[in-house]
């Protein structure tokens, strides 16, 4: 991506022509036959949660995470997880009125990607077929938009005879926005030069611990990442005062190690950095894109993202409650990037992650990565919308949190909670669940409290944390 910087009026149309010329698979959406269409269109949806397609996540234990997306169900959807939770749907219904939904277990082999399985499957393909025939169409929606995905959408609706509509990206504009070293690139051509931390490519071990040895020599700290990975996953954080009396090949060695050691397989190129340093904090701007016919993307929220471990690992966030300058600053310059990202076939759920770095004079932005997908803020976002609409100016706190001390299951869970839980026609302010605890190491806690205030939002999130760590039997 080798592109001049135009005048600000035209700079986003000419970064995207430049872009199309350059690489028009781009628009690949619009060859996969008559039957496949991009947004929302007629019949019911088919939600998919799988979360496979990302880098370094192929290999790990299907999460229930995946049932995240079944938050977002309607009447007369389906849902299809690789293992199902009884009690968990149970509380859907139950608590949020999520009861006419249809679940289907389908477990890929092996780690297949789920899209994938259904689609080479004669049996699943024909059953998907069977109901976007009944219904006169059928509009998929995935945690991930993949080529696997816009495949599936191909193969039910020509057995169908009737179009499928895909609720998300193109699968090459995908591909690149959650590619972090490229999205680096784009905002720099976007937003300025320094508007990333500085940032380089890697193509090789050598030139990977090359890298790492130069950066350290002038920056406190250094990061290397898997550019296409998600969730602080491949992220290596370095200690520059550790590394500079190491030669360049026991770091190379050292980082080699390292890598593999999260599932990694020797993929260039990878990304390495400068780990910002006097950060005030992570801002995450959730946007919605929609067809470029229908307007510029929307900004939906602007979150300020809590962060845990040397990688900084998600681990839950709250509404930002950044001075109007700053704000004003994020969300103008996530449009401008999204808006390129749009007229190159974005479609649908997308965020942004930043830090914000203190200065002498004025605070500094600094793009970190795009999110191109739905995620740990943008589900619980749209849940609670979707669940709570009695409560008109929504605060928010979530959490999304590994817990090895804790055994939990869905039933325990919800008696712990109990009168906290937000009951359609009921409570319209409380928590809601966001997916079963259930998990191989420990309780894997997902929730987010919803209500009028901020200050209730954490009151409720406070009071669920106490209670979980409190051992029913001591």
């Amino acid at each position: 991506m080798d592109i001049q910087f135009p005048d600000a009026a035209d700079r986003v149309e000419k970064i995207a022509v430049s872009l199309l010329r350059d690489e028009p698979a781009f628009l690949t959406s619009r060859g996969f036959g008559p039957c496949v269409a991009q947004g929302r269109g007629r019949g019911p949806a088919l939600l998919l949660g799988d979360q496979s397609e990302i880098s370094l996540m192929s290999n790990a234990t299907p999460s229930h995470l995946e049932y995240r997306m079944a938050l977002l169900a309607g009447s007369g959807d389906h849902v299809v997880v690789r293992t199902r939770n009884r009690a968990f749907e149970n509380y859907l219904c139950s608590h949020l009125g999520v009861c006419d939904v249809t679940f289907h277990e389908a477990p890929a082999d092996g780690f297949a990607p789920l899209a994938q399985h259904l689609r080479t499957s004669a049996c699943w393909a024909k059953k998907m077929a069977g109901i976007a025939m009944e219904n006169g169409g059928l509009t998929i929606k995935a945690y991930l938009t993949t080529g696997h995905l816009w495949h599936l959408a191909r193969v039910i609706g020509e057995k169908a005879g009737c179009v499928v509509h895909v609720c998300g990206p193109a699968p090459r504009v995908a591909k690149r926005a959650n590619d972090k070293l490229w999205f680096t690139r784009l905002v720099q051509a976007v937003v300025g030069p320094s508007s990333t931390p500085p940032t380089q490519a890697a193509y090789g071990p050598a030139a990977a611990a090359a890298l790492v040895k130069r950066i350290s020599a002038d920056a406190d700290q250094v990061i290397v990442k898997v550019p296409d990975s998600a969730g602080s996953a491949g992220n290596l954080r370095l200690e520059s005062a550790r590394l500079r009396h190491q030669s360049t090949a026991e770091i190379r060695h050292w980082l080699l190690h390292r890598l593999r050691a999260t599932g990694w397989q020797d993929t260039y190129p990878v990304l390495v950095g400068v780990w910002d340093k006097n950060v005030i904090c992570s801002p995450s701007v959730q946007l919605w894109l929609g067809h470029v016919s229908q307007g510029p993307p929307r900004v939906e929220g602007v979150f300020e993202q809590r962060v845990q471990t040397s990688a900084a690992t998600f681990s839950g966030a709250v509404p930002s409650d950044l001075n109007p300058d700053i704000r004003d600053r994020l969300t103008s310059q996530a449009i401008r990037v999204a808006e390129v990202l749009q007229r190159l076939g974005y479609y649908g759920r997308c965020s942004f992650d930043a830090v914000l770095c203190a200065g002498e004079e004025r605070d500094t932005i600094h793009w970190i990565e795009c999110n191109g997908r739905w995620g740990g803020v943008s589900l619980p976002m749209t849940a609670s919308r979707h669940h709570a609409p009695a409560i008109p100016a929504q605060r928010l706190a979530i959490v999304q949190e590994r817990r090895p001390d804790l055994d939990l299951d869905m039933g325990s869970l919800l008696e712990r909670l109990g009168d906290l839980l937000l009951q359609k026609g009921r409570r319209e302010d409380g928590l809601i669940v966001m997916s079963p605890p259930d998990h191989a190491d420990g309780a894997l806690l997902n929730l987010c409290a919803v209500a009028q205030s901020q200050s209730a939002a954490n009151a409720i999130l406070g009071d669920a944390m106490d209670r979980l760590v409190v051992k029913k039997h001591p």
